[in-house]
Formats: C-alpha cells, sequence, structure tokens
C-alpha cells in the first residue's frame, strides 16, 4: 500500500504567513529611511524603487490567482523578492556599510522556516554573492583585499550560522510532525491506514469520481479463520496472522490505490479509477497473496482464508456509505456460502 501523494505544502505550520510578516516589517524599516529624511539616503531613488518593488511583490504574491494553490512557488517568489529588496535598500543606503544591511537575515529565516535546508542553502549562496555586489558598490572597498572578506564575514556569517540552527530545528520539527500524523492515521498493528483516514480518503476521492464521471470501486476483506486461532493458538497467533494478511493485501493492490484495517479482522480497499472487472480481478489477487502466505506459530504452520465483497461507483450505489454496505453485505454472502461448502 503506498499513500497517495499530497500536494506540496510548507512543512512549517503558518510559514506562508510568517512571510508576510517579514514583508511588512521591510517595509517599515525602508519606509522609516525615509521618514529620518531622505538626505541620509545615498541613492534615495534606489530607495523607492527597493520599497515599490517588495510592496509590489507582496501583494501579487498574495492576491495573484496563478499563485494562490501554489504554496511552495510563492513562497520561493517571497523569499527572492526579501533577499532583493534587502540588497537595494543596503546598495541605497551604504553599501556594505548599510546599518540595514541586518535585513538580509529576513530571506535566510524565510527560507529556513518555509522551504527547508536546500533552500536556505541557496539564499545563503545568494546572500554571498550579494554581499560582494554590495561591497563593488562601496566607494572606497577593494572587494578583492583581505579587509574586505573579513568584513564580509563579519557581517554575514553571525546571520548564515543562527539561521543554519533555525533549519536544522525547522527539520527535526518537521520529522516529529510527520510521526504524529503517521501514528494518528495508521493502525498501529498493521500499518495500513485506520478508518477514520480511509473514510476521510473515500469522500474525497468520491467527490472527484463524481466531478470526472469516472468509476472507483471498494472491496471488504474480511479474515476466516482468525477466531479460530486465537482460541486454540492464543490471541498472539491471530495478530501474527493479521499482520500476514495485512501485508498480502498491500502487495496485492496498486501504488495508488490505499487499504486499511475496518477492526478486528476486516480490511477495506479503495481501487481508484477501478471498475468492476478490476475490482474483480484485485480481488482474486489478494484471495491468493493470502492464500499462499503462512505464518509460524509453536513448530505449526497456519494459513488464512478470506471473504470478500466488492462494490462499484456507480455501477451499484451513488454514495460512500451505500458502497460500503453493498460491499460488506457481498462479504457476508461469500463467507455463508465458504461455511456451507466448508471452505474455511
Amino acid at each position: 500500500m503506498a499513500a497517495r501523494t499530497a500536494a506540496w505544502t510548507p512543512s512549517r505550520p503558518l510559514a506562508a504567513g510568517a512571510l508576510l510578516w517579514f514583508e511588512l516589517f521591510a517595509l517599515v524599516v525602508g519606509a522609516a529611511q525615509f521618514a529620518v529624511g531622505a538626505d541620509h539616503l545615498d541613492r534615495p531613488q534606489l530607495a523607492g524603487v527597493a520599497l515599490g518593488f517588495l510592496g509590489i511583490a507582496a501583494i501579487a504574491a498574495h492576491v495573484a490567482p496563478a499563485l494562490r494553490n501554489r504554496v511552495w512557488l510563492r513562497c520561493v517568489l517571497e523569499t527572492a523578492a526579501l533577499l532583493i529588496y534587502s540588497t537595494l535598500l543596503a546598495a541605497a543606503s551604504g553599501g556594505v556599510r548599510s546599518p540595514t544591511l541586518a535585513l538580509h537575515l529576513l530571506p535566510l529565516t524565510a527560507a529556513a522556516i518555509a522551504l527547508g535546508r536546500w533552500a536556505f542553502g541557496a539564499t545563503s549562496l545568494c546572500l554571498i554573492g550579494a554581499g560582494v555586489l554590495l561591497g563593488w558598490l562601496t566607494p572606497g572597498i577593494d572587494i578583492t583585499s583581505a579587509g574586505f572578506i573579513v568584513l564580509l564575514i563579519g557581517d554575514l556569517a553571525p546571520a548564515i550560522v543562527a539561521t543554519a540552527a533555525i533549519t536544522v530545528l525547522m527539520d527535526q520539527m518537521q520529522v516529529a510532525e510527520q510521526r504524529i500524523r503517521d501514528l494518528s492515521s495508521t493502525d498501529a498493528l498493521t500499518g495500513l491506514y485506520n478508518l477514520r483516514t480511509f473514510e476521510e480518503m473515500l469522500t474525497e476521492e468520491h467527490r472527484r469520481a463524481e466531478l470526472a464521471g469516472r468509476p472507483y470501486s471498494i472491496i471488504i476483506v474480511d479474515v476466516d479463520n482468525v477466531g479460530h486461532i486465537n482460541e486454540t493458538l492464543g490471541h498472539d497467533a491471530g495478530s501474527q496472522l493479521i499482520v500476514a494478511v495485512a501485508a498480502a493485501i498491500a502487495r496485492s493492490i496498486r501504488t495508488t490505490d490505499v487499504a486499511a484495517r475496518l477492526g478486528g479482522d476486516e480490511f477495506v480497499v479503495l481501487l481508484f479509477d477501478a471498475d468492476a472487472t478490476l475490482a474483480a480481478t484485485v480481488g482474486q489477487r489478494i484471495r491468493n497473496n493470502v492464500y499462499a502466505g503462512t505464518i509460524s506459530v509453536a513448530n505449526r504452520l497456519i494459513r488464512a482464508n478470506v471473504s470478500l465483497g466488492a462494490a462499484t461507483f456507480p455501477k451499484d450505489q451513488f454514495s460512500p456509505r451505500e458502497l460500503m454496505i453493498m460491499a460488506d453485505q457481498r462479504m457476508q454472502q461469500e463467507r455463508k456460502i465458504r461455511k456451507v461448502e466448508g471452505v474455511s
């Protein structure tokens, strides 16, 4: 089983909102330069261009329809805008000696919290290049001298080191958050999705299938002999058998499909873009793979049998709940037939 890949979103909570606050702060600092007096600026027109550029970039990033659902691209553009703005403002107010050089901390932090370590590394390299450019634009600075290199390191190294630590911490938080999400969405015994997560996926797939006019199928799987194994060999043996069946189901479905444990000895499979014929094929594959697998308990080889029931949208029913009920009814019917025939 493989989870369906979600669209990219910032891995850090509220990352996109944080970038907006960074932009507002940078604009306030730039506006303060004019409030104190434009005569303190070496290049007031360039400072005005920088303010206008960041203002337009910030507005465009949050209102442009093309960027509304492309959060990753929006964060990249906002980070780049902050880097360009801080470089232009520094160039307008003293170059490499500008008191606003500290604003370069903003794009570094933005990359760290919103985009991750690779974007942070790229931003750091761009920042070093911006420092060299500012040195070249600053009168009386020789960018080939050791003095300039020391000055550049003194100006940029603290910001890069500090935000590098932030990047490491944010990556660790991301890993912890992913573990929490995995624990909340999966069954502890089998590693398949739990029922709550499956129902959310089913609801979303049903909405997409209705809009696109395409089918999907549900298969209910019940392990026939778990109760007998629990009574004769103990619950540990029954749990091992359930884990083995879950693994067989995962091997039997496509990477785009999902499987979940309903509870006890029952499982459910959601087959995307699958009609009744494909559902029957996958169901038979599940049956064969389950039967082919065995577990060893107390020097005994145990083999599982399963009963299956499938239902397809829109052929069988028109709501996810009705499909689940129909698939379960068909599974119950097959189980009764198997018991009469003495299969299980």
